[in-house]
Order: C-alpha cells, then sequence, then structure tokens
C-alpha cells in the first residue's frame, strides 16, 4: 500500500491495474496496426482489382480490335463484297457471315456500302435481348437483312427477318433518307487506306453506344464494316467487380459510354468525371468511395469507385474477430497470466506485511523467511528476517533491564526493613502457583479465564512484584515500627533528659548530706514504695507500648493517670533542633523562663506534622475512595500509647494504606506496552474487598479482575505465614487457612480462589519452601470447602 496525494491504495489491484491498462494499451496498438493494415491491404487489394479490370478491359479491348482487324481483312478478300443488294434475293456473303458471328454475339452487325449511297447491312439479334424488341423482330427471328439502294428515283429499305436456317419469317418495304456515304465512319474509311476505329457513338436504331471498325477495299468505292456495341464492355464490367461498385465508361469529353450504375442527373456524372486520377478517396453521393480513373490509348477513361464501409466491411468483421479472439484468449490466458504474475509481486509482499505484523505483535519465533522469484522481494525478507532478530535480541534486553528493574524495586523495598522479610518476591511465586492452577481449572468459575501467551503470563508475574512498590514512601520508623512510642527521633531530648537527671541526683545528694538527721528508715520506706510505683508505672507502660493486645478503656485511663505524674525541666528544649522542629514549636514554648514543669507523658504541638494543603487534589484524579486523615503524623505520646490494638495511628496506618495508593499513581504514570497495560490495575486492587470495603477505590468483585483478586489472595497468605514480623508471630497453616476463611466469609477474599487453594494442595507446595517446620500442620478440608 502506498500514498497518491495523501490516498492511500493497494499495491494488487495497481499491478493489475496496470497490468490490464498496458494490455489494452497493446491491444488497442495492434487493433489500430491490424485495422490499418487490413485497410491499407483492401484499398491495395481493390485498387490492384481496379487495374486488372483496367488490364482487362484494355486487353479484350485490343483483342476485340485484331479479331475485327482480321475479320474486315479476311472478308474484304472476297468477290462478293461487291455484289449490289437485290430485294428479292439472298446475298453471297450472308452465309459466310452468318456462320462467322454465329458465336460472336457481341458483334452486333456487318455491312457493305458503297459510294453510291447503297448499303447491305446482317444485323445479329442474339445481340442481347433489347436488339430483338428494338427492331421489333418476330418470334425466332435470329438474323436481320438491311438492303438500301434506289429504286425508281427513291430510296428504299428493305428489312428481311431471317430464321436460325436463314429463312424468311417477315419482310418490310419503305422509304428512306438513309445514305451511308454521308455517315461519319463511311467518311473517315474512304479517306484511308488502312481498317478505321471510329469513337464510341450512339447507335440510334438500340439506343445504345457501340463503335464501328471500317475499311475502304482498295480501288473501289466500297466500304465494309462492322458493328460492336458496349455489350462486351458491360460484360466484363458485371463479371470482374461485385453490384457495390459502381463503373463507368467515358468518351474523352466526359460523355458517358457505359456503366452498371447511370445517374440521370448529368450533374452527378460531371462530378464523377471531375475527379482526379490522384482521388484516391472521394466523396460522392453522400459517401465515402475508394476511386479509381483509367485512361486509355483510344482517349475513352475508366472510373470505377467503390464503397469505402463495403471496402473495409471485411476488415471491420476481422478487427471485431480480432477482438473477440484476443479478447477471449485474453481471458483464459492472460488474466490468469496476469493475476499470477501480480501474484508472484503482491503476494510475497502481502506475506511479508503479515510476517511484519508477526513483528509489531512482538511473535519474533514465528516469522519466516518469504522467498520470492524477485531479487528486490527476496532481500526485503531478508533483511525483514534480520531486523526480527534484532528487534527480539534488543527488546528481550529491554525485557530483562525491565525486569530486574521491576525487581530491584521489589528487593528494595524488602531491604528497606529487615522486619518486612521477602514478601515482595514471595508473592509473585504463590501468585504464580494459584494461577498456574486457574488456568489448568475446568471449573464454572474460571470458564472465562485463560492464559493464552508468555505476554499475559508476564503481564500476572509483572503486577505481582509490582503490588507493593508504593511502599517505597513509607518512612522506615513506620513499616519498622515495632512500639508505639517508637518513631524517628532527635536523641537530644534523651541527653537532654539525662542531664535532667544528672542534675536531680546532685540536688538529692545535697539533701541527703543536709537531712541525715531524719529517720532513715521511713525515707527509705518511702522511697522503695515510691520507686515499686513507679516501677509498675513504667511496666505498664512498657506492655501497653508493644501493642501486642487490645487496649482496654481502663488501661487507657490509667496511661492519662500516670501521664499527670510531674518533673521539672531546667535546660532549654529549643536548643539543637533542626528547622522543622523549630516551626512546629509554639512561641510560648521559645520563651520559656526555667525549670519548667512537665507532665511524665505528653501530647505537644510539636508532635503534630501537617499534611500538604493539596494533597486531596493531586488524588482526586484517580478516584480514591480511601479516608485521609486531617495530620500527616501525630507523634504525641499520650495519642499513640491509648492506640487500642497494634501499635500504629489511624496516620500511620493511613501511610501503611498509602503505599497502595502511591502503587496506582506510580504505576499509571508509567508508559507501560500494550502487553503489560493492566499491571496497574492488576496490582493497584489486592487491598480491595467483595463487597466495596477496601480500600482505595472501594471496588466490588464485578469491577475486580481475578488476577487481582489472586493478588491479593496470595498477599494476605503470605502476610499471615510471614516469620519475619517485628509487629507479629507467625500464624501455622492451620490459623493462616482459619483467618482466610473467615476473610471469604465476610466477602474480603475471593470463595473459589480460597477453595482452589486448598483442593489443589497450593499451600503445601508453598509451605515446603518458605515456612518453617513448626508452622506446617495439618487441616481438614471438609470444614472449610
Amino acid at each position: 500500500m502506498f500514498k497518491i496525494r495523501n490516498k492511500l491504495i493497494r499495491l494488487k489491484p495497481t499491478i493489475l491495474s496496470l497490468f490490464f491498462i498496458v494490455s489494452l494499451v497493446i491491444f488497442t496498438l495492434l487493433i489500430y496496426v491490424q485495422y490499418n493494415s487490413n485497410k491499407k491491404f483492401a484499398l491495395e487489394l481493390s485498387e490492384a482489382s481496379f487495374e486488372r479490370l483496367s488490364y482487362e478491359l484494355t486487353s479484350k479491348i485490343k483483342d476485340q480490335d485484331e479479331e475485327s482487324y482480321d475479320f474486315l481483312t479476311i472478308l474484304s478478300s472476297y468477290d462478293f463484297i461487291n455484289e449490289n443488294p437485290v430485294s428479292d434475293k439472298k446475298h453471297s456473303s450472308l452465309k459466310v457471315i452468318t456462320n462467322y458471328l454465329q458465336n460472336k454475339n457481341y458483334i452486333y452487325s456487318v455491312y457493305f456500302a458503297k459510294n453510291d449511297s447503297s448499303f447491305y447491312e446482317l444485323v445479329n439479334l442474339e445481340h442481347n435481348t433489347s436488339v430483338k424488341t428494338s427492331l421489333k423482330a418476330p418470334e425466332n427471328s435470329r438474323w436481320l437483312v438491311i438492303k438500301i439502294y434506289e429504286v425508281e428515283g427513291k430510296r428504299v429499305k428493305f428489312e428481311e427477318f431471317l430464321d436460325s436456317n436463314l429463312n424468311l419469317l417477315q419482310s418490310f418495304e419503305k422509304e428512306t433518307n438513309f445514305k451511308a456515304s454521308t455517315r461519319p465512319w463511311f467518311i473517315k474509311a474512304i479517306n484511308s487506306n488502312t481498317i478505321t476505329k471510329t469513337e464510341p457513338y450512339l447507335f440510334s436504331s438500340i439506343d445504345k453506344y457501340g463503335i464501328s471498325y471500317v475499311k475502304k477495299i482498295k480501288n473501289k468505292d466500297l466500304v465494309i464494316g462492322l458493328d460492336i456495341t458496349s455489350k462486351k464492355l458491360e460484360e466484363i464490367i458485371n463479371s470482374n467487380l461485385n453490384e457495390e461498385s459502381k463503373i463507368f465508361f467515358y468518351k474523352t469529353s466526359g460523355e458517358l459510354l457505359v456503366s452498371n450504375h447511370s445517374f440521370k442527373d448529368e450533374s452527378i456524372n460531371k462530378q464523377l468525371f471531375n475527379f482526379s486520377k490522384e482521388d484516391r478517396i472521394v466523396d460522392f453521393d453522400s459517401k465515402e468511395y475508394l476511386h479509381g480513373k483509367f485512361f486509355f490509348k483510344n482517349g475513352e477513361i475508366l472510373q470505377i469507385l467503390f464503397p469505402l464501409d463495403k471496402l473495409l466491411q471485411p476488415s471491420i468483421n476481422q478487427v471485431y474477430l480480432f477482438i473477440f479472439i484476443s479478447f477471449s484468449l485474453f481471458l483464459i490466458i492472460g488474466v490468469p497470466l496476469i493475476v499470477l504474475a501480480s501474484n508472484l509481486i503482491t503476494k510475497p509482499i502481502e506475506k511479508i506485511v503479515q510476517e511484519n505484523n508477526k513483528i509489531k505483535n512482538r511473535q519474533f519465533k514465528e516469522v519466516k523467511k518469504v522467498n520470492s522469484i524477485i531479487v528486490e522481494v527476496d532481500e526485503l525478507s531478508e533483511s525483514l528476517l534480520d531486523l526480527s532478530e534484532s528487534v527480539e535480541k534488543y527488546q528481550t534486553n529491554q525485557k530483562d533491564l525491565m525486569d530486574s528493574f521491576i525487581k530491584l524495586i521489589a528487593v528494595a523495598i524488602d531491604e528497606k526493613s529487615e522486619y518486612t522479610g521477602a514478601h515482595c518476591k514471595r508473592v509473585p511465586e504463590l501468585v504464580s502457583m494459584i494461577v498456574d492452577e486457574v488456568n489448568s481449572s475446568k471449573d464454572k468459575a474460571f470458564e472465562d479465564f485463560e492464559i493464552k501467551s508468555e505476554e499475559e503470563l508476564r503481564e500476572i508475574t509483572v503486577s505481582a512484584w509490582l503490588h507493593d512498590c508504593g511502599k517505597v514512601i513509607i518512612p522506615e520508623y513506620v513499616v519498622d515500627k515495632a512500639t508505639k512510642l517508637e518513631t524517628i527521633y532527635n536523641r537530644i531530648h534523651e541527653i537532654r533528659t539525662r542531664f535532667e537527671v544528672i542534675y536531680r541526683d546532685l540536688i538529692i545528694k545535697s539533701l541527703e548530706e543536709k537531712f541525715q538527721g531524719k529517720n532513715i528508715d521511713e525515707v527509705e520506706e518511702n522511697l522503695k514504695n515510691e520507686h515499686q510505683k513507679l516501677k509498675e508505672d513504667f511496666e505498664f507502660i512498657a506492655k501497653v507500648n508493644i501493642g501486642g493486645e487490645f487496649l482496654k478503656d481502663e488501661d487507657k485511663q490509667r496511661v492519662e493517670t500516670i501521664a499527670k505524674r510531674t518533673w521539672y525541666r531546667y535546660f532549654d528544649n529549643t536548643l539543637g533542633l533542626s528547622n522543622d522542629e523549630k516551626q512546629r514549636l509554639k512561641d510560648k514554648q521559645k520563651n520559656e523562663t526555667l525549670p519548667v514543669k512537665e507532665d511524665l507523658l505528653v501530647n505537644k504541638p510539636e508532635h503534630i506534622i501537617k499534611r500538604d494543603e493539596n494533597y486531596k487534589n493531586k488524588n482526586d484524579k484517580y478516584n480514591f475512595k480511601i479516608e485521609v486523615p486531617e495530620n500527616l503524623y501525630d507523634l504525641g505520646e499520650i495519642y499513640n500509647l491509648t492506640i487500642s490494638a497494634g501499635t500504629l495511628t489511624k496516620e500511620e496506618r493511613y501511610k501503611i494504606q498509602e503505599h497502595i495508593v502511591m502503587t496506582i499513581k506510580m504505576l499509571e504514570e508509567l508508559p507501560f506496552p500494550e502487553e503489560l497495560k493492566n499491571v496497574p490495575l492488576y496490582a493497584g486492587a489486592h487491598h480491595e474487598t467483595l463487597v466495596g470495603t477496601g480500600y482505595p477505590r472501594k471496588l466490588k468483585k464485578e469491577n475486580l479482575p481475578l488476577v487481582s483478586r489472586i493478588i491479593a489472595f496470595a498477599d494476605v497468605f503470605e502476610a499471615l505465614t510471614a516469620s519475619d514480623r517485628p509487629y507479629k508471630s507467625s500464624k501455622t497453616i492451620s490459623e493462616s487457612v482459619r483467618i482466610l476463611h473467615n476473610m471469604v466469609k465476610k466477602e474480603h477474599l475471593d470463595k473459589d480462589i480460597f477453595e482452589i487453594f486448598l483442593k489443589k494442595g497450593i499451600y503445601k507446595e508453598y509451605a515446603k519452601k518458605y515456612l518453617n517446620k513448626e508452622q506446617i500442620d495439618e487441616i481438614n478440608l471438609d470444614e472449610f470447602i
């Protein structure tokens, strides 16, 4: 696919289109060449036929001339030519001439004429069908004998119709003005010593043009001759070209002699006659014609017209046939070859695109070389294979680097405190154990869960490794807080306290020296009692500080009572402080007059560390629904000692919970690739419950992916069985399962995961790797499933 003016077009249709366009151009050129070749051939063939007709006419006319000359020469040798015509007597030449004309119907008549205007003529009535009609010959007539001579001072014309046996059928006698001696052919012949051929002229008796051959008999006033009409020419003309041809035989003057297509309008004949010999194609009678014009020696002119459309029709038919055959062959052979040729180009490219998509989808192992007979395509496939290997290697390195960073973060969190153990390392292993069983399970609860690729499995694994990445923001003293009063503390206060104690010790010593007169027993008894009470109070405070048991209200009251015991501070508590600590002190504290009476346990203003005012606004876009304490920390001694359960204040507990908030914020800000896009969702929901009481978004089961529920389950089980937590003792398998069961009943954890965890013995496999022997005990599955 490539672009033309920002529009995408596909390669295969383009190649096919180009092939078809090229084929169309080639076929068009071939058709053009074929048509023009056929046209040229047809024109040349027609012109050759015109030439042949001209040559044949010339030959026939020449033969006719020679034959006529020979006949007249032979005839002139007979004595009977001198015989005068007599009305009641057959001429001596009759038998000879009829025998000669018997098979020469193109000769119209043979005649003898003398200078005294006597005239004898034998007419061939079989010359053509119109002769008998024109001459009104009786039926069965074959010959007509015409005799003209003077009778009693009058010129008389005798007509005798004879049959084929020369028997008289009918005769006519009438006066006539015809004088042969005045006729042009007679005058021309009498003045010549050779046989003379006249120009074509109209034979009035039959209304046809013809030619006369005449010869003067030497030393006599006698002329013999024969007439030939245009019949022979008409037969030649009509036998040589088809009926579409228009053939015209003119006299030099332009008078039409013979034609197979006459026009009554003389202007049309004149227009035709005026075409020159060089006019090859002419417009005539509203049509185009192929034109041929030939000049004969005797001055006659032959013009031939052939309709151009009729002439080229065979060529056009051949073109149509060529188109049909070519198109059929193109469809049968050409199209498959074109498709095959285009496929040779496009199929490998399409396969290369598919292989490229595999690279795009990171399916490097499936990328294969595409073989092609086209060198460039083959080289492209080779380069794509090299690219795949290079990208795979680079991605593997990047993946290994990313996994190293992920594990580095998890290890850093675990190493941040010696008390968190290997939680971030163990949870991914436990998650993998559960996921393997869930993926292979046929239970209806897991029918929609299927891991189709290593990428999906890696997504789950990465989510498990990063599920607690937000803990990087939790202060170590909160993570490691083993007692209620534990914190990051400026030890100048402890040193100050020691000075206070030494100070009081010096006072006590001086008093002891001054008041040595008192009853020592009483003083010591009283001191003993006070010391005992002080010791008991301290032991109580120390026990409360551990936070191992739930603190009752009366215990809280005792803490507050003990807190009210006083002592005098003689040293300035504003010295040696950091800037942050100084800012938390009230003004009255900065101007106190020493010594200052102090309570044994106090909640001071400087114990409170305020939260950033914009904290809530920064988290609004994440849709967190967890309750956020007003203060960041409250280090008040009484406040911390009166914690009901555990060692964490609500601020510190939120700081612990805030790790999941930070996990989500951190992971959602990372540009995870497509195959890891669900990591923030999977990793950030392991503290949610199925009924929406969890945090930080209070999601319910329908909004929790199964992977998130698996990570949540693994997180709880690992925490329960961990033996390296400073704030609690490790649980046995049975104790942990009972707690998990209670959480399942409260819908804090997924029941289906809990059951498969027990049924498949995942807890046993995990216990063998990570639990102490004393933690591993037996459980009754029927009690929980």
